[in-house]
């Protein structure tokens, strides 16, 4: 199934860091973002008129081109509500984080492409008719945060609508630069806007990355990290999306990270460390 779209709202999440360990959470013990967006509606059109427009979401981003990132999907409530981004890897199926939609009914995701603005009036909307999350997911905790989406038809790839490459095997060295994208808020406590921001850091291997992060276990090489500076990095909004090596290949999808732009590390789900799962789950053989 298949029609048109149309989608945003302002949300304000805050987070204190009370010790450095909760500093280590961008969800801590709060609610899973799919969930916490099940309600939510966006805002009228004079509302979102009178935001503050294209700035923030990835915290020291700049605005994407239309059919730059093609494969990147918003992933919205049945209101049409932005809570995480997803990639696409085949004609029918979406890749994101489980923590993006672990306990939602397919009925209530809707999986927007081909734009960079997720409250865009003519972006077409899919509608998701399975949900496989992994089924260690969490366990221990910031571990397995990966998931499928299945949608009803097909995807119809144009220009701004396309699959991606996953990187199938380890190639990451120190410093390789690294590229990623999302619609989250600009701040801990700031609110989404209306473009897709995307920014830079470079490959942290994963015991520099844990030691950087308080040597915490929630690191494991199931992770790839990234190093930023300061005033740069992911922030609410952007678990799920997709972080593209130099060949345009996605080396991992967002997972955790200190909110936001604290020029600690983020941490992302690593895509070839998953790719057994992936197929298994594609060709019938994963946990629904």
């Amino acid at each position: 199934m298949r029609t048109l779209c149309r989608s945003t709202i302002l949300l304000t999440i805050g987070l204190v860091f009370l010790i450095p360990t909760d500093a280590l959470r961008m969800r801590g013990d709060e609610q899973l973002p799919g969930l916490a967006a099940l309600n939510k509606r966006r805002p009228t059109e004079d509302e979102m008129t009178a935001s503050k427009g294209p700035q923030g979401r990835v915290v020291g981003g700049t605005t994407a081109a239309l059919g730059e990132w093609p494969w990147i999907v918003t992933l919205q409530n049945i209101y049409s509500f932005h809570f995480c981004s997803g990639v696409i890897i085949s004609e029918n199926w979406v890749i994101t984080a489980a923590s993006c939609v672990s306990g939602l009914r397919p009925r209530n995701v809707l999986v927007v492409v081909g734009t960079v603005d997720w409250w865009d009036y003519t972006a077409v909307y899919y509608n998701a008719d399975a949900i496989h999350v992994h089924c260690n997911f969490d366990n221990p905790l910031y571990h397995n945060d990966i998931a499928l989406i299945h949608i009803y038809g097909e995807f119809e790839f144009d220009d701004y609508i396309a699959n991606a490459t996953l990187a199938d095997i380890d190639e990451l060295q120190e410093g390789d630069k690294l590229k990623f994208a999302g619609w989250g808020s600009s701040s801990a406590t700031g609110s989404y806007e209306r473009y897709l921001q995307q920014a830079e850091g470079t490959y942290l291997p994963v015991e520099q990355c844990r030691s950087d992060l308080g040597d915490t276990e929630d690191v494991d090489y199931g992770h790839v990290c990234v190093k930023l500076n300061a005033g740069t990095g992911a922030c609410h909004g952007d678990a799920g999306g997709p972080l593209i090596d130099e060949q345009n290949r996605v080396v991992g999808f967002g997972n955790w990270g200190v909110p936001c732009g604290y020029g600690r590390p983020d941490v992302y789900a690593r895509a070839a460390f998953y790719n057994d799962w992936i197929r298994t789950t594609i060709n019938g053989c994963g946990s629904a």
